[in-house]
């Protein structure tokens, strides 16, 4: 059988936007202020890495996440913004420079 597969490619500030959506949603904690940096690990367990200067600050915080969480906060986002994702399909996260990239495979029709 064929595998059908697309990906969806986020921006550094959909990134931002995605996780800040996420962990308010969940009432998760996450470090009040600006994003000033942002970096990703190498695959294949793809970990971002937050640098949030809050008001007042001298030096930023930093605030890391783990590939499962930025891969759930890119379905949230993707969920929000009426982008559909099939429930069945496998997700992979992947990094594209410096973007990050959501691979949807195994898409079953039918």
């Amino acid at each position: 059988m064929p595998i059908e597969s697309r990906s969806i490619v986020f921006s550094p500030q959909e990134i931002v936007t995605a996780v800040a959506d996420f962990h308010d949603k969940r009432k998760l904690p996450i470090p009040k202020g600006k994003v000033v940096g942002l970096a990703f690990s190498a695959p294949p367990d793809i970990e971002g890495t937050f640098h949030i200067l809050a008001d007042g600050a001298d030096a930023p915080a930093t605030f890391v996440l783990n590939s499962a969480t930025l891969a759930a906060a890119l379905v949230f986002y993707c969920i929000n913004r009426g982008i559909p994702l099939p429930v069945l399909a496998t997700k992979q996260l992947r990094r594209k420079g410096d973007n990050l990239e959501l691979v949807v495979s195994n898409i079953r029709h039918g």
